[in-house]
């Protein structure tokens, strides 16, 4: 718990925006951390993201491996562009012979040879359909255009080259499998053999070559078959779509269940509602009023004009004149009147409109607007239920045909491979029966020297890396762009404000002990600071919020001051409208204010504000300032709350009045813009600011590394 000292200022400093820097605290690592634990999400995110990426790559790369074959190409006089073709004197490499070494390059990596390579290996084995390669099914990639990339690709992995100006050619092949590149290798330098000695092939190799290559377009006019059947049914994996077809379908079912069982309650609803409205009388009793007086009863005023009347007669006419007893008459009949009215006696009752039949027929028409819209989406389910069961009988209507057709693609897969073997045993033969006529000699096989190359530990290392890069600044942006408190420092360094009190948030506690400790200390603080060595007696707490949370804090702080400190203390109240203490007994007017007791000793609390002077807005100045004085004659302390939602010019003029003026900051709910121009209002008011309490602190960072940071 925080407590630091009072800042004392004179009323010179009272006028200035911001105490002094060096009790500002500044940034340390324990401010970094906990900004981090804070939006440990969005860190871990960011962090994880290209991490996931790197091992993701890291695991799914593989190691390159490089199967390199030599080739001897033997350079003779009996080649007929040779020199001294008739000279027996020994072979002697010419430009001639260099030239036919860089031919034997070209031919191995010409695009007939790299075909039959792809070929004979098959193109699925070596480049395998990926995860995306549907699109370019939907987008009407045929199987040339995918036989053209997987040429162009192997001629990337490929590499022919001459030794150091030799008739040595060092042919290699890269492939993430070992056994593969080995493979490719061989059969590559094998295509590249019997491509040179076209002229000794076998027809039985040809016959059977046929027979591949009709097993090929077979198998290619059953893929196809394949693809547009399952184009037309819109399915990429058969038996998922089968499952998320059958899910979609019991997910409308459900819904539709769920919208029947709220229709029938919303009808309920409805006739419970129509039947209590019925039962309900339009008007209630309001009031009742009695008197004995009618409206237009004119007896007093005829009884007046009657006596001058009177007097009028007896000054013009004889005492016992006729028209003098005519008038004493009529006024001994008003008289007589006017003596009965106590007998008359008229009743007024008044009735008004019942509102809970206004109530009543609101919730009406809102069950009625929703059994509308229940009705509506109820037609709406029923249409996705339709449109659901057709995709599941596309789905099951393209069952059988397409198991057909795999059927098909199998037995054809089977006897292609057969044929293919056969083909490729019989060129191997042929192969071997020309090698001794071949100017081309193997000096080294594909497996004798193999190299790899792995990028899995330059993935993680630079995933590891960017995870850190990318968390940093997903940190470090979250906490630019977050406009609310965490920290008391953050508090303090952007409202250039010390923090005199900081309170946990009691949903991290079990018992309040730990807030009556800082509310304690916080009044031992108040009580011990002096300006120009006078007591402060009078404080004036502002908060950016409209809750509750400030009033509650300021009402432990009076009742402390109250019970703890025996001290006679006011607690005003402008944040709610209703007094959160409980009152009793008749209101007084003190100082301007009209205060009454509470449950808690030696503690009052300002009631009706109507009666209270130095909260009317008119009141000059001066005068406030002697009602303010008077404040402090009747109490020890005075504690005064108010919030941005109940600003006006009367919470201004307390901001001038008080000895002092403290903000108060909630933890992740204080804006720091609200928070500033709380502030500002206070230093335009001329008032001064002792610092902030923060309220609600909560501790982000482990124990073990809270004590550590």
């Amino acid at each position: 718990m925080l407590v630091p000292q009072a800042v004392q200022a004179d009323e010179q400093d009272a006028s200035e925006l911001m105490p002094l820097q060096g009790m500002v605290s500044g940034f340390t690592l324990r401010d970094l951390l906990i900004a981090t634990f804070f939006h440990i999400r969005a860190v871990l995110l960011a962090a994880v993201l290209p991490l996931v990426i790197a091992l993701a790559a890291a695991f799914t790369t593989h190691t390159e491996y490089t199967a390199s074959s030599l080739l001897l190409v033997i350079v003779s006089r009996e080649v007929s562009n040779a020199q001294n073709v008739t000279d027996s004197g020994p072979p002697v490499l010419t430009i001639e012979g260099l030239k036919q070494v860089q031919s034997e390059v070209q031919i191995i990596t010409s695009a007939d040879v790299v075909r039959s390579t792809i070929e004979q290996m098959g193109i699925d084995r070596l480049y395998p359909h990926g995860r995306l390669s549907f699109l370019t099914r939907i987008f009407g990639s045929s199987g040339d255009d995918r036989l053209d990339a997987a040429i162009t690709r192997f001629q990337k992995n490929l590499h022919a080259s001459v030794l150091n100006d030799s008739n040595v050619i060092e042919v290699s092949f890269t492939n993430p499998d070992r056994a593969l590149a080995i493979e490719v290798t061989d059969t590559l330098v094998r295509n590249y053999l019997a491509n040179r000695r076209k002229a000794l092939e076998n027809p039985t190799a040809k016959i059977l070559q046929l027979e591949v290559e009709r097993f090929r377009r077979d198998l290619s006019s059953v893929d196809q078959e394949i693809e547009k059947l399952k184009a037309k049914a819109g399915v990429i994996d058969f038996n998922q779509d089968a499952v998320l077809a059958s899910n979609q379908v019991d997910s409308i079912l459900q819904r539709r269940r769920q919208v029947a069982e709220r229709e029938v309650a919303v009808a309920g609803q409805i006739a419970e509602a129509e039947r209590q409205l019925a039962a309900l009388p339009d008007s209630v009793f309001d009031f009742s009023e009695k008197t004995d007086a009618l409206p237009g009863d004119e007896d007093a005023n005829t009884l007046t004009k009657l006596l001058l009347e009177r007097d009028r007669v007896v000054a013009q006419y004889a005492p016992n004149s006729p028209l003098l007893r005519e008038v004493d008459k009529q006024i001994a009949t008003v008289r007589t009147r006017i003596k009965s009215r106590a007998e008359r006696r008229y009743f007024t009752d008044r009735a008004v409109r019942n509102p809970q039949v206004n109530y009543l027929q609101n919730m009406l028409l809102s069950l009625k607007v929703e059994q509308d819209s229940l009705t509506r989406q109820k037609g709406e389910l029923a249409q996705q239920q339709r449109v659901a069961e057709e995709r599941l009988s596309l789905l099951r209507s393209a069952e059988t045909p397409l198991i057909e057709m795999n059927r098909k693609r199998d037995a054809l897969s089977e006897g292609f491979r057969e044929y293919q073997r056969r083909a490729v045993a019989a060129t191997i033969e042929e192969a071997a029966s020309a090698s001794r006529q071949s100017a081309v000699r193997v000096v080294q096989e594909a497996g004798a020297a193999v190299t790899n190359r792995s990028l899995a530990l330059p993935l993680v290392a630079g995933g590891v890396f960017a995870a850190l890069l990318f968390g940093g600044a997903a940190g470090a942006i979250a906490s630019a762009l977050r406009t609310t408190f965490i920290t008391p420092g953050e508090a303090e360094r952007a409202l250039s404000l010390p923090a005199v009190a900081t309170t946990d948030d009691v949903s991290d506690h079990d018992t309040g002990f730990t807030t009556d400790n800082a509310i304690g200390s916080f009044a031992t603080m108040l009580l011990d600071t002096r300006i120009d060595d006078v007591p402060i007696r009078a404080v004036h707490f502002l908060s950016a919020e409209t809750d509750d949370t400030l009033p509650l804090f300021t009402q432990r702080l009076a009742e402390e001051f109250a019970r703890q400190r025996q001290k006679r203390t006011l607690f005003i109240d402008l944040c709610t409208s209703s007094p959160s203490l409980l009152s009793f007994g008749s209101s007084e007017v003190k100082g301007g204010i009209a205060v009454t007791g509470t449950p808690v000793p030696l503690l009052w609390t300002a009631a009706e504000p109507e009666n209270s002077p130095l909260l009317d807005i008119r009141l000059p100045i001066a005068e406030a300032e002697m009602m303010m004085a008077d404040l402090k004659l009747a109490f020890d302390f005075i504690l005064i709350c108010s919030n941005l939602q109940g600003a006006s010019l009367v919470t201004q003029r307390f901001c001038q009045l008080v000895d002092g003026n403290i903000l108060s900051v909630q933890s992740e709910k204080t804006r720091k813009p609200a928070a500033l121009h709380l502030r500002d209002s206070v230093v335009e008011s001329r008032g001064l600011l002792f610092g902030f309490i923060f309220l609600g602190r909560r501790y982000y960072l482990p124990n073990w590394l809270y004590h550590r940071a």
